[in-house]
This record gives structure tokens, sequence and C-alpha cells, in this order.
């Protein structure tokens, strides 16, 4: 099943942006545990709460006592979403004996900023498991062009093995990750030749179109992005990911009222995305101020994390909202009282 994964993964480590930061998250976090845990990772996929959802992954994920099968399916979404508990799950996932676990792990790890990821997966790229290896290049070989030059030097050897492997294989996902792999490694014209063929014969598939707009974007085409998006939804509209891929790009050339359409699409359409609501409230603060609220309280909800929490009080200090009190009360437990007090500057009276 597993072996299947680096395919599975495409659609984990395109379009996706770091979505918090994880500075210290994981350092002393110890497994939580839950009341009842669940017997499979489709019992778990069936709860509707979200952070019930995230104990109960984190804690499958680390049980030895679940199956393979179960561990690795939680491992795989928790990508979807990041906090600290399922940081603390990847990070042993990926020290875990088993190959099948690392390599769901580094799909786990995908939301996460390069500095974290890089650290967290580079010393798998010379896994003894070449599948793993090759796993953890497709996922840190998307940041090549951030990376510093002792880290190209080091990745250099590992994305020429896993070239060459995909070269080999004939599915249409392992295509679509050569494709993605060429733009990531920036051989743009190489990798539109592939994205061309496969636009043919998989227009269904909305990673596809997120992929080939994303060759246009890397070369800052980001109206021709957009196109080639427009053409996806009328295939696909109802694909958060999509949506989501068009707002960044309707960011990058300055239509931030079309952006904030789109994101807001996104974020309705994955309902439990946190950073989409996140982005939701960012786009929309300078159109609808309570919509823009709403969506910042939503992603902390989501999320739990102290980054959104921050963002929610941010927004409550700047337009005078009446919890702003009990805001900066629950971030003063988490967050340094040089923190707080630099938001108590930013405070102005509430609004009659």
């Amino acid at each position: 099943m597993m072996k299947k994964s680096l395919a599975t993964a495409v659609a984990l480590l395109v379009s996706t942006s770091a979505l918090i930061s994880t500075s210290a998250m994981a350092a002393n976090s110890v497994q939580q545990t839950v009341d009842a845990p669940a017997k499979n990772i489709n019992q778990v996929l069936e709860m509707t709460d979200t952070q019930t959802r995230i104990q109960q992954l984190s804690y499958m994920a680390q049980d030895q006592n679940q199956s393979i099968e179960n561990r690795t399916g939680a491992l795989q979404e928790l990508a979807s979403y990041p906090s600290q508990n399922a940081l603390v799950a990847v990070a042993r996932g990926l020290k875990d004996q088993n190959p099948e676990v690392r390599e769901a792990s580094i799909i786990g790890s995908s939301p996460y900023q390069l500095e974290h990821r890089w650290a967290l997966v580079s010393p798998l790229l010379s896994d003894t498991d070449s599948m793993v290896r090759h796993s953890a290049t497709s996922n840190l070989v998307r940041d090549y062009n951030t990376l510093d030059k002792e880290q190209k030097a080091q990745i250099e050897q590992p994305v020429a093995e896993l070239i060459t492997f995909l070269e080999s294989q004939e599915s249409e996902k392992f295509q679509l990750l050569f494709a993605d792999v060429l733009r990531w490694h920036n051989e743009w014209d190489k990798a539109e030749t592939i994205y061309l063929e496969l636009i043919n014969t998989h227009q269904k598939d909305p990673q596809v179109w997120l992929s080939y707009a994303d060759n246009f974007r890397a070369q800052n085409k980001d109206q021709q992005a957009v196109e080639v998006l427009d053409r996806g939804l009328k295939n696909v509209p109802d694909n958060a990911a999509m949506h989501y891929s068009k707002s960044l790009t309707l960011v990058r050339l300055e239509d931030k009222a079309a952006a904030a359409k789109e994101i807001e699409v996104a974020a309705e359409l994955a309902k439990d995305n946190s950073y989409y609501w996140y982005l939701n409230g960012v786009l929309q603060e300078e159109l609808d101020i309570d919509k823009s609220t709403k969506s910042f309280e939503k992603a902390y909800l989501i999320s739990g994390s102290p980054e959104q929490l921050y963002a929610v009080c941010d927004i409550y200090v700047r337009y005078g909202n009446d919890k702003t009190d009990d805001c900066l009360s629950e971030l003063g437990k988490v967050a340094p009282d040089y923190v707080i007090e630099q938001l108590k500057e930013k405070r102005v009276a509430p609004s009659s």
C-alpha cells in the first residue's frame, strides 16, 4: 500500500504553503492521551469535531499497537491538520523503524516551514529504503530555490536518483510527480511537455491543473497561471485547492478583491482547513472587518495554534473588539510578556 504513497504525496506537495511557524513546538512535548482511542483510521475520519480528530490521528500515528495501515493512514491525514500534536507525531514517525511509517511521516510533514522540514526530513535523503529516499527528496526539492548552497549540494544526487526512477514509471501520478520535480528543479520547458500530455488525458484531475498553473507561476507568468486555473475550474468547479491557488495568484497580480472572493470559496469548500480561514481573514480585512474577524476566529478554533490565537488578538486590539481582554488573557498563557505589550500598544477603544 505505501509503495504507492510517493505518488499520492503529489496532492500534498503542490500549492501548499508553510501553514504555521513551528519553532520549539515539539521540543518537550509528550504524546497526548485520549479517553477512547479509535480502533481504525476510518473511525477517526468520521469524527466531526476537528480537535478530536487531530488528537485521535496523532495518538493513532504513535500507537505501536495499531496496524501499520492505521498508523500510516493517520500520518498522511495529519498533513491536513498542522498543529503541535500533529508535529510531534510526524517527528517521531520519521525515526520509526518501519519504512512505511517513515514515508507516511514525510507526507505528514509537508505543511510545515522549510526550516523545520529540512531539519526533520533531510536525514532521510540517505535512508536505506529507496522509496523513503524518493519521498524525502520530493518533499524538499519543492523548495529548491529557497535552499542555500550547501543544501542544494546535498540534494542534487537524490534529485538525480529520483528523476531516473520517475522516468521509468508510466502511471499518471508518477508522471505528474516527474513533471513537478522538473518544475521544482527549474526545468520548466521539460515539465510543461509532460503537463500538456496529462491535461489531454486527465482533465478531471485537479492536481494536474494545479501543477500546470504552478509551472507558470514559477516563471512569474501569473496571468497565464490564472487562465490555466480558470480552465481547470470549468472541469472541477468545487475543488478548494484550485480556488486557493487562484487566490494566491490574484494576490500576486494585485487583484485583492478577486483574491478575497476565491479564498473565501476555498475556505468554505474545505471547511476545516485552518490556513484557508486564516488567509480569508487577512484578505477580507480591507473589505469586511466582521467577515475577517470571524475567519480568524474560525482558524483558531480549528487549529488551536498560538500563532492563530495571536492573529485573533491582533484583529481584536486594532478594531476595539469587546473580547480583546479575554483574548489577551488567553494568549498570555502561551506568549511572552513582550508580545502582549506590543499588542496592547496597538489597542484602540471599543466602538460604541
